[in-house]
């Protein structure tokens, strides 16, 4: 063999070499990077690796609200097989964080009326509890908020606590309703 002339098993070492690299490139493309940044997974990894979805995270994180922060803080005293409830007037995607706890059990329901569609209404969460703790959303513009009944023969104390964007509370019981303007954090 000539001096000047490339070594044919290198060469052939060298192929080898740059299309196991191409393989390996492809591979990892349609194993990782189109389920974490194009949402598709032909070979189901992006789901067993917990990629899937990944790049549907975006700037939707970041809420910029128009109402005043505010945070609320009230207690009820609920006689045996008494019930109210009690709303906040929020925009949608308007959010609040909430808390409320019962010194014995109560009936509640966690629901919705939308101002702009007539007789629309949403429950979200019923049950028989002590305590309810979470983040809520509002879906739509309207009435967002709480429905508590005593089943018990005990009086009950409930308190709750929210802090969220909303305009202003509303107390339904005993066929009267009583409207609260909540405290902004912020004052102008």
């Amino acid at each position: 063999m000539a001096p000047n002339q490339p070594n044919p098993r290198t060469q052939r070492n060298l192929a080898v070499a740059i299309s196991a690299a191409f393989v390996a490139a492809i591979a990892i493309f349609v194993a990782i990077i189109l389920p974490a940044e194009f949402g598709r997974d032909p070979l189901g990894t992006g789901r067993l690796l917990g990629l899937s979805g990944v790049s549907q995270t975006t700037a939707d994180a970041l809420q910029p609200q128009l109402e005043f922060h505010k945070t609320d803080e009230v207690e009820f005293i609920l006689e045996p097989f008494q019930s109210l409830e009690y709303k906040y007037l929020m925009d949608q995607g308007n959010g609040m964080v909430y808390g409320w706890q019962a010194d014995g059990e109560l009936y509640y329901d966690m629901h919705a009326e939308n101002l702009t569609v007539e007789d629309a209404e949403e429950s979200y969460a019923e049950g028989d509890a002590d305590r309810s703790m979470g983040v809520y959303e509002a879906a739509f513009n309207g009435m967002h908020g709480w429905f508590w009944e005593n089943r018990g023969f005990d009086t009950v104390t409930l308190r709750l606590q929210t802090s969220g964007f909303y305009v202003h509370a509303t107390e339904y019981r005993g066929g009267g309703s009583t409207d609260r303007t909540p405290a902004s954090v912020f004052t102008d």
